[in-house]
């Protein structure tokens, strides 16, 4: 049980919340403090910040979230219609009781550096109203300082068959461009250095995201361009590129024409809410493949293709909502894809089993974790992965014994990404122990 409470400690994920003054007045100040004529004070134990990322965990906890500590927030005080800020502090830094001049002031929190490019960069910031120092008091209407996402997050996502099949040199180069700004771009790579990485680009409006893929196939030079008109700060780009062959009969054959399509899934931060694709892509990156009028006996239309595999529960689990559970309850989840699984992946969301269990769980490239997803039943007997799987039973029922020993009244979710050939589904399992 020790080592259980210090994983829970180490990986307890937060809502950041500090403390801010909420109140409608201001009050004389109940200490001794010295100032000089004309001067006020606010509490430090007196701000509190909101972090808006559905991202992240929503446990509130005081201290961090995820990988964010709240000590290392910047707080800013500026007068109200200046542009130099009249103290600066790092939270952690910051005195119990902070005096400033007589006059009306906006308090700014800020966490991560507005860079143009860089890997795990998020950038935070978040303004109060403005509110009012009075001589020999202490000011408590400061109100809530709400943190959102100001640059953009992109990830690089390579389809299963093509990883096996492109070069280790290959990649794919993002960069944010517009007419008067080109800044620096970040290659993501089929390696595992940046694999599962996610890249943080400045903002700028009317600014647009650009993703290229460049390497070798099969022998075969490949270059593929996805660009996303009028990219918006706060939102999560995933972008996965695919592999499709068209001529010859098969990979070796000299007439094959190797072919790497990109689609992209948007995601706002803030609200956790998937953006439709057609909303955000470029017309001019569409593809125009096909007879410019369809119909017909000679140029028939083609069908609609699916929208990702399928993922249905089984009695008595709800995917609409949250499942009270025993150690005896029965958890099963079934997918299955008209072409066959190429993306199967598992975040599980839980303060109690982290450090436990990996926080992701790859069923289509278990790499390192083959062993524990034999062992929990998660992939069939003597199966290494599901890749081109079109069946799939996903039964954690042996996690409930589990689930159920780190005590009653606790939440876990189980995230899963299904995709194949057709598109990319998400859906939550979401479990409450009894």
């Amino acid at each position: 049980m020790k080592l259980i409470k210090q994983m829970k400690l180490r990986y307890k994920h937060i809502f950041l919340s500090v403390a801010l003054l909420t109140g409608g007045c201001s009050k004389e100040a109940p200490f001794n403090i010295v100032t000089e004529e004309g001067e006020g004070q606010i509490l430090k134990s007196a701000l509190n910040v909101d972090l808006r990322d559905g991202e992240l965990d929503q446990t509130i906890v005081r201290g961090t979230r995820g990988d964010i500590v709240y000590d290392d927030f910047k707080v800013t005080f500026t007068k109200d219609g200046a542009s130099a800020p009249t103290s600066t502090y790092r939270y952690g830094d910051m005195p119990e009781i902070v005096t400033l001049d007589k006059g009306a002031y906006v308090a700014t929190a800020t966490y991560g550096e507005n860079l143009d490019a860089e890997w795990e960069n998020p950038y935070y910031v978040g303004r109060s109203d403005a509110f009012s120092i009075k001589p020999g008091e202490i000011t408590d209407n400061v109100g809530e300082i709400v943190c959102r996402l100001e640059n953009i997050k992109v990830s690089i996502n390579f389809a299963p068959i093509l990883t096996q099949q492109m070069d280790e040199s290959s990649f794919v180069e993002v960069k944010v461009v517009s007419g008067d700004h080109d800044a620096k771009g970040l290659r993501f790579t089929k390696s595992e250095e940046n694999r599962g990485s996610a890249g943080y680009f400045r903002y700028v409006e009317g600014v647009s995201l650009v993703a290229t893929f460049n390497g070798l196939v099969e022998g075969v030079k490949v270059s593929e361009t996805k660009s996303i008109a009028k990219v918006e700060k706060g939102n999560h780009y995933k972008i996965t590129f695919k592999l499709h062959t068209q001529g010859g009969e098969n990979q070796g054959d000299a007439n094959v024409d190797m072919k790497v399509d990109a689609s992209v899934t948007v995601t706002n931060v803030e609200r956790n809410v998937d953006l439709e694709e057609d909303e955000i892509l470029d017309d001019s990156e569409r593809p125009t493949e096909g007879p410019e009028t369809p119909g017909g006996p000679d140029n028939p239309q083609p069908p609609t293709p699916a929208e990702g595999p399928v993922v249905e529960a089984e009695e008595p689990i709800n995917l609409d909502g949250v499942n009270d559970v025993d150690a005896d309850s029965h958890v099963v989840l079934n997918i299955s894809s008209e072409t066959g699984i190429t993306e199967f992946k598992v975040n599980i969301i839980s303060e109690d089993l982290a450090g436990l269990v990996p926080d992701v769980l790859d069923l289509v490239e278990p790499g390192d974790n083959l062993e524990l997803l034999q062992g929990l039943g998660l992939l069939g007997d003597g199966k290494t992965t599901v890749l081109n799987d079109k069946e799939v039973k996903f039964d954690v029922s042996g996690f409930m014994v589990m689930l159920c020993g780190l005590g009653s009244d606790k939440n876990h979710t189980f995230k899963l990404t299904v995709g194949d050939t057709s598109g990319t589904v998400e859906k939550e399992l979401r479990l409450h122990t009894k």
